[in-house]
């Protein structure tokens, strides 16, 4: 039997060797440098390049990009007016009362309480500079949140300043520059849409059911859902919850030029020609009123700095001419800010004002009349300081170097009371009396409806 197998294994083939060799893949990369070296040259030059050109243009466009686009947070102040406006420094936080100047930042809400109440918020100052390149008025019953104030962290960048709000609820007007300075874009959200601002003069009020706007200067983009508008100068518009409206056309204004926009003449602003200015002083330094640029207004600047003890007066006039037969309603509408005035009160007879509007008039009777009303902050000598009596002499008292607004009664109804119908409306004048004064006057309307 073991001869057999012995006789079986020597019968067999031999068998195949099991070992199983890799293949030499230093030697195949060996022998195509050898067979193509030329190729292989080529090759490395080619990535090399690409890497090159690669980090060439990337790495400038980054930088580029970094020096666009990067920005940082900024500060904005609430300043109070009239009545109490709060502070909530996060949606949690206690309520803290703005009696002064403070600082706003990014995620904080301010509060305007019911009743007679007004602040302003200045928004970002331009660089190297303390002048505020925009505002907002806050009147009563308004919510606004702060969401993000941003400008570019270099100078080089072309990008503009970002300010994203959110008004909840109330009535806000907002100014947003018109100068030479790099641009701010305004971003307004509210319950009902978003709506983008651009340089200008707008008015927002928001309530639970409807969001309007009226552009006085400028123009604005709104919003809703995958709707969107532009509203040029001059007109309005609403957005609710599934609806998205323009009107044709804002109430009108008598007053042509009201918001005193600007022309560029070198380094400084001339208003267009509607309105003139005429200046009094019988030899004493003269005042001097000009157009320029404040918190994104552009505003009729009158100042007077001399001798204390001579009157001077310094005006503008706008001619208007306009029938008012068929209007139920006349209302005078201004913001007015007075910086500083020697004498107190309207001085001794009563039309001295830091500030006074004037209107002229002609009634039904045809007699030429005229209707104004005086603005100051400084009491009348004497101890105690005395009030103004503004029951006789038709004035406001305002807080010193705040903005202010202010809107008459209806005009129409003043004058039939006094038995003196308005039939035409002949000029607007508006002027700073006295010794010395600093104020500032914006966006004039004489709204008839």
């Amino acid at each position: 039997m073991s001869s057999k197998v012995s006789r079986l294994d020597n019968n067999r083939p031999p068998t195949e060797a099991r070992t199983t060799t890799l293949p030499n893949w230093d030697a195949q990369v060996a022998g195509t440098w050898r067979e193509n070296p030329e190729r292989m040259a080529w090759t490395i030059l080619l990535a090399s390049f690409i890497i090159f050109m690669v980090l060439a243009i990337s790495i400038p466009l980054a930088i580029s990009s970094a020096i666009r686009y990067t920005t940082v947070s900024e500060k904005a102040q609430i300043q109070p007016a009239l009545g109490t406006l709060l502070l909530y420094q996060t949606a949690s936080s206690e309520a803290l009362a703005v009696t002064g100047p403070r600082d706003v930042v990014e995620g904080n809400m301010i509060s305007a309480t019911v009743g007679s109440t007004q602040g302003t918020l200045k928004l970002i100052s331009a660089e190297g500079e303390g002048e505020a390149l925009g505002s907002i008025d806050i009147y009563a019953d308004t919510n606004l949140e702060v969401l993000h104030i941003r400008r570019p962290l270099f100078k080089r960048s072309r990008e503009p300043y970002q300010v994203d709000l959110r008004l909840n609820k109330g009535e806000a007007s907002i100014f947003t520059n018109t100068g030479d300075q790099r641009p701010l874009q305004v971003e307004l959200e509210t319950p009902h849409g978003v709506i983008s601002l651009k340089a200008g003069n707008y008015r927002v009020s928001v309530d639970a059911t409807q969001t309007n706007i009226t552009v006085r200067s400028g123009e604005a983009t709104l919003m809703h859902d995958t709707h969107t508008i532009s509203v040029d100068t001059g007109l309005r518009a609403w957005m609710t919850k599934d609806q998205l409206t323009q009107a044709p056309k804002a109430d009108q204004s008598l007053i042509r030029n009201g918001n005193f926009t600007a022309l560029s003449t070198g380094n400084s602003l001339a208003a267009s020609d509607a309105w003139t200015s005429t200046v009094v002083a019988d030899n004493v330094a003269q005042g001097s009123v000009s157009f320029v640029a404040r918190e994104g207004r552009t505003v009729a600047y009158f100042r007077r700095d001399g001798e204390d003890s001579a009157h001077t007066e310094v005006s503008i006039k706008q001619k208007i001419d306009k029938n008012v037969n068929l209007y139920n309603e006349l209302i005078l509408q201004l913001d007015v800010n007075i910086l500083f005035q020697s004498l107190p009160g309207g001085g001794d007879v009563n039309t001295e004002f830091p500030v006074r509007i004037e209107i002229n008039y002609t009634d039904i009777y045809g007699k030429d009349l005229s209707w104004g009303h005086g603005f100051y902050y400084r009491l009348l000598d004497g101890t105690p300081p005395r009030l103004v009596d503004c029951e006789r002499v038709d004035c406001s008292k305002f807080p010193q170097a705040q903005w202010q607004h202010y809107e008459s009664p209806n005009l129409i109804d003043i004058w039939k009371a006094k038995g003196t119908p308005a039939a035409r409306i002949n000029s607007i004048r508006i002027y700073a009396s006295g010794h010395n004064y600093r104020s500032m006057v914006s966006d004039v309307d004489l709204v008839a409806k």
